[in-house]
């Protein structure tokens, strides 16, 4: 799945940057869980970044909030000569890598955190890739779907195509499939 990325300049009384990925989400198995996903990248200054994400759900009604886990590459190019560990900002509540954000239904399915650069440590990387590591969609009823976004490598989260369901004993079983590929939806910011 390829994103479909916008740049957008604005000029006020200081340049702001912004970037838009979007991504969505279908399933012919299960059309409670298609979406569509918005990222919005925003340079607030050198050293912060402003990370806001939204869904867009076929069956808003339904749907009671998605919990996304964003994950961060440990480097920027596995093929290179860099064994450094690439830092990347500090994000409010969670510190510097993975962070977490709920979208509520009560808030049109939308939230923002806010990333801070350290510019004095320089890591040696000039980029840094998140992607989406986990998708869980709760309904108004309560059940939770389990959308696979990436790999589980310890085998207690689907791989990327499959959507599972997990029921009231909180077993989990494939109930279909996405047109997600693993780790497709992902975003990138740059130092």
């Amino acid at each position: 799945m390829k994103p479909s990325k916008v740049l957008i300049f604005f000029l006020l009384i200081s340049c702001s940057h912004l970037t838009i990925y979007s991504y969505t989400i279908e399933s012919e198995d299960f059309s409670n869980i298609e979406t569509q996903i918005v990222i919005n990248i925003e340079y607030l200054s050198k050293d912060k970044v402003k990370v806001t994400v939204q869904s867009f759900p076929i069956s808003d009604e339904e749907i009671e909030n998605f919990n996304l886990v964003f994950d961060m590459k440990f480097r920027e190019d596995y093929e290179s000569d860099f064994t450094g560990v690439c830092v990347g900002p500090s994000w409010e509540k969670f510190g510097p890598g993975e962070f977490s954000l709920v979208l509520e239904k009560e808030d049109n399915f939308k939230n923002t955190i806010i990333g801070e650069i350290n510019l004095s440590d320089d890591d040696g990387c000039e980029n840094y890739y998140y992607y989406l590591r986990f998708l869980y969609i709760q309904t108004i009823s309560g059940d939770v779907y389990l959308v696979g976004v990436a790999t589980d490598y310890a085998g207690e989260y689907p791989d990327a195509p499959n959507v599972w369901k997990q029921n009231e004993l909180n077993e989990i079983e494939v109930i279909g499939n996405s047109n997600i590929e693993k780790y497709s939806l992902n975003f990138e910011l740059s130092k």
